[in-house]
């Protein structure tokens, strides 16, 4: 251990605790058991951090729960004691949010001579707004938004700061989990990864510590019997809890296996993405039409340009809460779809949604004679797009009201579509999470009213880009099933019949 940290204290620690304090790396995340100290021997590394008379840094500490806050802040409280740092009491207090000075976050800290401090926030990214230092992310499973947390505390990084991870599992399509499993395949490159099972700690000398704690006396007999007595505690979910295995999805529709299963070569597809701030729609109508040219030519037409086979199409559409989401597939074979582009539009206002549909769908029938169909989210405000749509594209071009029905029938579909590998999805984390927020309720595969994190976790998502794979689905159903109206125009008579 580093940090100036006396060796007898060192060896106050198990073998897995002081594999993590040793470990400096900028970024570090810890997949643990239940109760196994990490967190207690944790702290001691803020105190190491923050003492120093010079070169001292902050930390703060983040969890869901506003105890295990409180419990860090003392425990680092307490090591400072031990280690003869002169350190303050706890301070509970209550700290404005910049973005919103009319709410308040509680608050808990210590503070050093050397002029750090330790802090306790609740595990929300605001509240590490102006902040510089180390970031402790603990039980980062159970938060409601971790990728935005984890955003917000990697500008930290930029300025000396650390990044530390800690958790126990809490499924397998978890965010916390979704991480792990890119760092172990290599996508994360910077993190340093570490494991303890309960098996693993009790080895280590687990319960030996807790017989020292509690004035027990240890034997190998009782040592076995403490661990058979959490196995039974922990009956229903020991894999999770102890052995440190994430549950399966549950009543998730698409699962993480699933989507796994579905990904498409990172080659073979594009996601491509405008965002319009919100004085756009006060420009003129020239302007704003000139910018959706402007992206279609240079995001969107080279893309289409090189598809030979029917395309496929699913508009989920959103205005300036959700996002507008094309999901654009390739026929590949007769039974067969595979992603080839998603669009995501962001505030655009509805003539130019509209007008960037007209680019797309025109280029697709006239220039290219490849659209086999589009389908696209006509409740509510996306119906005056959809219509628009369907009588410039009859028989290419289908309004969709999704009913309980309408998402048995086509999420279903997409399911096994996705089993047989017949419809492929992106590598790409943002647009699984939207899958993953399929749930089955009452045999039905619905988008609960739940918000995620957008790319740039500013804005939010409602399971937009599955929505529109289901509608991409739909539009392939629908329109490939026949062959496409033809329409004539007859001229009006110049006089009248009567």
């Amino acid at each position: 251990m580093t940090k100036s940290q006396p060796n007898e204290y060192h060896e106050v620690f198990l073998p897995y605790q002081r594999k993590w304090l040793d470990d400096r790396s900028d970024l570090k995340i810890i997949e643990k058991n239940r109760r196994c100290g990490i967190s207690w021997a944790d702290s001691v590394d803020s105190v190491l951090d923050a003492a120093p008379s010079r070169a001292w840094t902050n930390t703060y500490y983040m969890s869901f729960n506003k105890d295990n806050c409180r419990q860090y802040i003392e425990d680092a409280g307490n090591w400072a004691k031990k280690l003869g740092y002169a350190v303050s009491e706890i301070i509970e207090g209550e700290e404005p949010l910049l973005d919103d000075p009319d709410k308040s976050i509680t608050t808990y800290r210590i503070s050093f001579s050397s002029g750090a401090e330790i802090m306790g926030l609740p595990g929300v990214s605001r509240s590490l707004r102006s902040k510089q230092g180390n970031v402790v992310i603990d039980e980062a499973a159970f938060f409601d938004d971790l990728e935005s947390v984890l955003q917000a505390a990697k500008a930290l990084v930029m300025w000396g700061g650390r990044i530390r991870v800690i958790s126990t599992h809490n499924g397998e399509d978890n965010p916390f989990n979704i991480l792990i499993k890119s760092i172990r395949s290599g996508k994360e490159k910077e993190w340093s990864l570490h494991r303890i099972t309960f098996r693993e700690a009790m080895a280590q000398g687990l319960y030996k510590r807790i017989c020292l704690t509690q004035g027990r006396e240890w034997t190998e007999e009782a040592d076995r019997e403490f661990m058979d007595k959490m196995y039974r505690i922990y009956g229903d979910n020991p894999d999770e809890e102890l052995d440190v295995i994430p549950r399966a999805s549950g009543s998730r529709y698409f699962g993480r296996g699933l989507l796994d299963h579905a990904t498409a070569d990172e080659s073979g597809y594009d996601i491509r993405r405008l965002e319009c701030s919100d004085s756009f729609l006060h420009k003129s109508e020239g302007f704003k039409n000139k910018e959706i040219e402007k992206f279609f030519n240079q995001e969107v037409r080279p893309v289409l340009g090189c598809l030979e086979s029917q395309v496929y199409a699913g508009n989920d559409f959103g205005r300036s809460g959700d996002l507008t989401t094309y999901w654009i597939s390739e026929e590949v074979a007769k039974t067969q779809l595979a992603v080839r582009m998603i669009v995501e539009i962001k505030n655009a206002p509805f003539e130019q949604q509209q007008y960037f549909n007209d680019l797309l769908t025109d280029f697709l029938s006239e220039e290219r004679h490849k659209l086999g169909g589009i389908a696209i989210d006509s409740r509510g405000n996306g119906q005056q797009i959809g219509e628009h749509a369907m009588l410039r594209h009859p028989g290419a071009a289908i309004q969709v009201m999704e009913t309980n029905a309408w998402y048995a029938k086509y999420g279903s579909d997409l399911h096994g579509l996705m089993e047989s590998m017949d419809f492929t999805v992106p590598d790409d984390e943002t647009l699984k999470a939207d899958f993953a927020l399929v749930t089955l309720k009452n045999g039905i595969p619905t988008i609960p009213p739940i918000r995620t994190a957008d790319r740039d976790n500013k804005g939010k998502r409602h399971g937009d880009g599955a929505s529109a794979a289901m509608l991409c689905v739909c539009a392939w159903r629908e329109c490939s099933a026949d062959p496409a109206p033809s329409f004539t125009v007859a001229e009006k008579k110049r006089h009248s019949f009567w």
